[in-house]
């Protein structure tokens, strides 16, 4: 009877944890701006553009002699002074970093590399051009860069400006239209005190021998809206810095406690089905694993036969 009993837990032992596996690697990450985000507001299609995708779960020593695109789009976590110090080593040495926000807190990030500029965390509309509503302002106004090439215009979703204390320093490579305007009371149509006016929406910066792009919407990055307009090809464009490798920062990001764990779940084990597909003997070692399974299923179907007819004894 007690050795029934610790078979009982030890089978349920093992069914929980594939159970709890299973569940952690196919429940789907809901995240805004996660690049495993599948949904409207995830940034799934961009991290699918490079062949050559990372995650960056944090900074110590993630940037050594390495050329990418940093993408930071969308933080809402503050950046302590040594992840400053290490991004500032990474584009002082040529790498490329997007810094993406509206209202959130990149800002943490542009005063500890000392950048003359900041998003204004104030939301503009535009009166005659725009998208589906005034609060989806269409831009078409770019200065002649490569960051810029074969761009005609770009959609945003409820974006910030971005504020260029020295324009020695920040070069603006995108302007709203002149009909655009601070929405500070969300009427969604100027009053008094709002002034109608062309505002910077994409800038860059020289740090060094890299570049630090800014982009006052992280939302024109998201599944729903980097497929309009020519949002993808500036994407393109961004990544092209990087030579078409991407690191994507879910360090700064708003996420569940377990996600990251699931993160580091699913990249094993797509690691480990790379490795096995890519092995020379795969068709044996797959064949081994359909064995293990089916022995393993077997053995717990006969389990169960043989409890049931000690019970109907």
């Amino acid at each position: 009877m007690k050795l029934t009993i610790t078979r009982s837990l030890a089978v349920a032992l093992v069914l929980s944890v594939v159970l709890m596996l299973s569940v952690s690697f196919y429940w789907p990450i809901q995240e805004a701006y996660h690049p495993l985000n599948e949904y409207w507001n995830g940034c799934s299609k961009v991290a699918s553009m490079s062949n050559n995708t990372t995650l960056v779960t944090s900074y110590g020593g993630a940037f050594a002699n390495k050329l990418f695109l940093l993408a930071v789009i969308g933080p809402s976590i503050e950046f302590s002074q040594a992840e400053s110090k290490g991004i500032r080593s990474f584009v002082e040495a040529g790498g490329a970093l997007l810094l993406a926000d509206d209202f959130g807190t990149g800002n943490s990030l542009l005063r500890e590399l000392n950048v003359s500029a900041r998003f204004s965390g104030h939301p503009i509309a535009d009166l005659y051009y725009y998208g589906k509503d005034h609060t989806f302002p269409l831009v078409s106004d770019f200065a002649t860069n490569p960051l810029t090439a074969n761009l005609t215009t770009v959609i945003l979703n409820r974006p910030s400006y971005i504020e260029i204390r020295n324009s020695t320093e920040v070069t603006t490579l995108a302007s709203s239209s002149p009909f655009s305007f601070v929405d500070l009371t969300a009427e969604h149509f100027p009053l008094e005190n709002e002034t109608i006016d062309s505002y910077p929406v994409i800038a860059s910066v020289n740090i060094g021998n890299g570049t630090l792009v800014l982009v006052s919407d992280p939302s024109m990055f998201i599944n729903d809206m980097v497929g309009l307009y020519d949002n993808m090809p500036f994407f393109q464009n961004l990544l092209k810095m990087g030579n078409g490798s991407l690191a994507f920062d879910v360090a700064h990001l708003a996420r569940a406690s377990l996600t990251d764990w699931r993160t580091f779940l699913r990249y094993e084990i797509q690691s480990l089905r790379d490795l096995i597909l890519s092995s020379p003997q795969s068709i044996y070692i797959q064949s081994l694993l359909v064995a293990l399974a089916l022995a393993l299923t077997f053995s717990f179907e006969l389990f169960r036969l043989m409890k049931r007819r000690r019970r109907s004894k």
